[in-house]
């Protein structure tokens, strides 16, 4: 039996409004491009999104210029590859995809996106649930979700709630109905951490279920050599996530700093096999990581209808699932 054929979410029957199979083609769910389109437009940065180098897109920053840059030349790719981890149309990430869809068996669940930058990750896993839901491949049954959205970037942060006042009235025709806050959050401030685990053990404490997003965030660790730094907090973020029902998702794109052998999935491995091993010794931890698996595939740029881009994605699904 093909990993495709045990996957929760058939491939076979993915709306044609998600996926095209003839060109192999991601296209971003409706709610998602139009909200996307309209922010665009209200701050006037279409010829910002035009520049864009497609080989090299920016990686954010701190001020409104890099968070404009990411905003405009990289939010639809980093959408995209969340899409492609959730929609696994070439049954290459099952895991991941599996990971995502059981998420939805709980009609509460608490979604951490950490760094959320301008909730890319977050919004495309909702906006393309809402789309499977629209096309009747998902059940339409009324679902509650608390979204807790980290980001150290103000201006990023910005641009999550302008996007999600846009969405989030649109989720609720498909019975999505979803409550968020977005956090300051600095992954190497031991304090700022503790933060933002108090506000998700208050979200999630009687949650049927919860689940971590961790996307993009390569470009920070391992390419300005923060990972030393950020383990501790990341350490105790996981640890804190833990519980009955809880898994996460590790997104990157494909790179060698991600899952080369010393690269930031190595290491992460790692940090499981010490801190989270040692924290959990008297505790059943049902799985913990699986193995990094990668996919790759096209998307319709949603600004510019004829132009097709590609995204590659590694993910690391984690089972947090502890019975103590």
């Amino acid at each position: 039996m093909s990993a495709i054929t045990r996957r929760l979410l058939d491939h076979s029957i993915l709306p044609v409004t998600l996926w095209e199979p003839s060109e192999q083609m991601l296209i971003l769910p409706p709610i998602l491009a139009s909200a996307y389109e309209a922010i665009i437009d209200c701050h006037n940065l279409r010829l910002l999104a035009a520049s864009r180098n497609r080989d090299n897109p920016p990686v954010g920053g701190l001020t409104q210029q890099k968070a404009d840059e990411h905003f405009a030349q990289a939010f639809d790719g980093s959408a995209a590859r969340t899409q492609l981890a959730l929609l696994d149309p070439k049954g290459e990430v099952t895991d991941a995809s599996d990971t995502f869809i059981r998420c939805l068996a709980g009609n509460h669940v608490c979604l951490t996106d950490a760094p959320c930058g301008a909730g890319a990750a977050a919004l495309a896993f909702l906006t393309t649930i809402a789309e499977l839901r629209a096309q009747r491949v998902l059940p339409r049954q009324p679902m509650e979700v608390d979204l807790i959205g980290a980001e150290i970037s103000e201006p990023s942060r910005n641009y999550a709630h302008e996007m999600l006042a846009q969405i989030c009235p649109r989720l609720q025709e498909q019975a999505i109905f979803v409550r968020y806050q977005l956090l300051y959050w600095d992954v190497l401030d031991r304090l700022s951490n503790v933060d933002l685990i108090k506000a998700i053990i208050r979200t999630a404490a009687s949650l049927s279920r919860q689940i971590l997003v961790v996307a993009n965030f390569n470009g920070f660790l391992e390419q300005e050599r923060k990972r030393k730094e950020a383990e501790p907090q990341l350490a105790e973020l996981f640890q804190f996530v833990s519980g009955r029902h809880s898994a996460a998702l590790w997104i990157e794109p494909i790179m060698n700093e991600a899952i080369g052998s010393g690269g930031l999935f190595a290491r992460l491995l790692a940090l499981f096999r010490g801190d989270w091993r040692r924290f959990a010794r008297h505790s059943s931890v049902v799985t913990g990581p699986r193995p990094v698996a990668t996919s790759t595939a096209r998307f319709r740029e949603p600004l510019e209808v004829d132009v097709k881009n590609r995204v590659n994605l590694a993910v690391m699904p984690i089972d947090l699932e502890r019975v103590e």
